[in-house]
């Protein structure tokens, strides 16, 4: 939508590259790790911390504590930023079903922060869940519902398609920026690549298992994107969902449905950054250690719904998070740690061609963050 449609074809794929490629980087970086450092597994904040720790910069080793601590606050910054967007869709859909439903509410135009805040009220019920067991299998589900929906979704928009000559292939720089930007969101899953390769029973068949979900994720990224732009072209609003109609039964039917999934899947999402916290926040409560998870949960969704209140915006926040957070999380930080690892074997001139690789995709990443910050003032 903001770059063209041809110029997001080719910039989807490209991301998806460099994306899975640095995925691969990481866990390739923690194989190396668990040897010489005699563990079964790390998180994302402890490899980083060993690499700087025992890396081949022998001034950066005594901040790679502070390295650490900086990386944890990116993903729960990052983390929080997803549950702002879950809650603005499910505020977003909420709103479009009730005007529905209530020509009252339909009249009265309520602006979307009213129907955020009506929304923190149910999120709170389910994030109290304690137990992963028992979201799970639902948050199964509700992905599962929630891919039908958006097919349902673009079976409208081709209904009525255009020509494709009529949408413009390439719009401008500026729309390049803010449509890399949503892409690189869309597609990054850096945040589960260790989870996944810890919980393996065969970790060295991670990188087929990548390769294969990244396929998955790229085809259904790219389909949604450009069929999504080819149906409806300006219009196109997010997520692609409010594009089911409400003037049948069925379809507000399903919207109605699509809000319970989107709780259970916030609930899952919500977990991430409150384990991260609570990591730090647990040791400082020996006593009456649930009651004050329970009291940082609640404190952390009423965090998360006032940001979400502040900024209802979900192309704003989408475009904020893949400008200024995953360029950090999904490309700089692993092409660094891959770098730092393997320091010796790309000094080998056979190798060097890897660390070039790296470098190009931290200069992309800059090049990203760089030409967002200056969009932030300078209209392209």
């Amino acid at each position: 939508m903001f770059a063209g449609l041809w110029t997001s074809l080719v910039v989807t794929f490209v991301m998806g590259g460099i994306i899975c490629r640095c995925m691969m980087l990481l866990v390739k970086s923690a194989h190396k790790m668990y040897v010489l450092l005699r563990v079964p597994r790390l998180t994302y904040a402890d490899l980083v911390e060993a690499v700087v720790a025992i890396g081949p910069l022998k001034k950066l080793r005594n901040y790679s504590k502070t390295l650490r601590y900086f990386v944890d606050i990116c993903l729960f910054v990052q983390m929080c930023g997803t549950c702002c967007i879950y809650e603005i869709i499910i505020a977003t859909t909420l709103k479009k079903v009730l005007e529905a439903v209530s020509p009252s509410l339909s009249h009265q135009e309520l602006h979307l922060r009213i129907y955020v805040m009506i929304t923190m009220v149910p999120l709170i019920a389910v994030c109290l869940i304690r137990n992963m067991r028992y979201l799970a299998p639902f948050s199964l589900l509700a992905d599962l519902f929630i891919g039908i929906c958006m097919a349902i979704a673009l079976y409208y928009g081709m209904s009525s398609t255009v020509p494709i000559r009529e949408r413009p292939a390439w719009k401008n720089y500026g729309g390049l920026i803010r449509g890399s930007s949503i892409i690189l969101y869309a597609l990054s899953g850096i945040t589960a690549t260790l989870p996944v390769e810890n919980n393996m029973e065969r970790p060295k068949l991670f990188f087929i298992v990548l390769q294969y979900g990244m396929s998955v994720v790229l085809c259904l990224v790219t389909v949604t994107g450009f069929f999504g732009y080819w149906g409806f072209g300006e219009n196109c609003q997010g997520p692609i969902t409010v594009h089911m109609g409400v003037s049948e039964v069925f379809p507000l039917i399903l919207q109605f449905k699509l809000i319970l999934m989107l709780c259970v899947t916030f609930g899952v999402k919500f977990w991430v950054p409150f384990r991260l916290v609570w990591y730090y926040l647990g040791k400082l409560h020996n006593r009456d250690r649930k009651l004050w998870e329970r009291i940082y949960m609640m404190f952390l969704i009423i965090l998360i719904t006032g940001i979400t209140t502040l900024v209802p915006n979900l192309t704003s926040v989408m475009v904020f998070m893949g400008s200024f957070l995953f360029p950090l999380t999904a490309i700089i930080f692993p092409a660094l740690i891959d770098s730092f690892a393997f320091w010796n074997e790309y000094q080998k001139e056979r190798f060097r061609w890897k660390l070039t690789i790296n470098i190009m995709s931290v200069m992309i990443a800059f090049t990203i963050v760089g030409s967002a910050f200056c969009l932030m003032f300078i209209k392209v």
